[in-house]
């Protein structure tokens, strides 16, 4: 099978995660789009939310995208998820599945901080999703990387098919949401501006929960 891993703290999810995913979910014809939450990010500060919250959240949005699902090996980590142990794990329990890792270009920017970053292209296929503002130059210990493995869409559906190694870029119609802004809108009591960026019934959980609201 052809699995996609859209990973993040989803604190709270909104269309700026769900609608991209589902554009590489159809883009490259995937079986199944996993949905990560990950406890401990190695990278960003820990959740507002609680792990129940989050999961919680990830579960109504999942009403609206029934394609998707939520895997939660990272949920049960008492320590900093890495992906490239996160991948390892999934390799070794599902050996035949093929594996695409889908992040922003900012994380492909900032790929070489990450914790073995190299050995993700023995693990997986990276799916580069387009980021206002962030830009791969010459200069980036990625670039190399990044001359030598980058594909798209079409090319890669097109040759036979490999279980990783591939930098394939998307064109993916960019979303005006983040999490950090919807937090401080909730924050603002301003719901209003995240009626247009958050699942009905996401947001009616956050408001039930007063998640978020000072």
């Amino acid at each position: 099978m052809r699995i996609g891993i859209f990973g993040g703290t989803f604190d709270p999810v909104h269309y700026g995660h769900l609608r991209p995913a589902e554009a590489v979910r159809q883009q490259l014809q995937l079986d199944e789009l996993w949905l990560m939450p990950n406890r401990i990010p190695p990278h960003k500060a820990a959740a507002s939310a609680s792990v129940e919250q989050r999961l919680a959240m990830l579960a109504l949005a999942q009403q609206e995208f029934p394609a998707f699902s939520i895997c939660d090996i990272e949920l049960k980590r008492e320590v900093p998820s890495y992906s490239v142990v996160t991948l390892e794990e999934l390799r070794d329990a599902r050996p035949e599945d093929t594996f695409y890792f889908i992040m922003g270009t900012d994380s492909l920017v900032t790929l070489s901080t990450w914790h073995q970053w190299q050995r993700l292209f023995d693990l997986c296929h990276l799916v580069i999703c387009g980021r206002d503002g962030w830009q791969l130059t010459a200069e980036n210990p990625v670039w190399p990387a990044w001359q030598q493995r980058q594909s798209n869409a079409t090319q890669h559906l097109s040759h036979a098919p490999t279980s990783a190694g591939e930098i394939i870029q998307l064109d993916i119609e960019l979303q005006p949401y983040a999490s950090t802004l919807l937090r401080q809108a909730l924050a603002n009591s301003d719901i209003a501006a995240c009626q247009q960026a958050v699942p009905a019934a996401v947001l009616a959980f956050i408001l039930q929960q007063q998640l978020y609201q000072s």
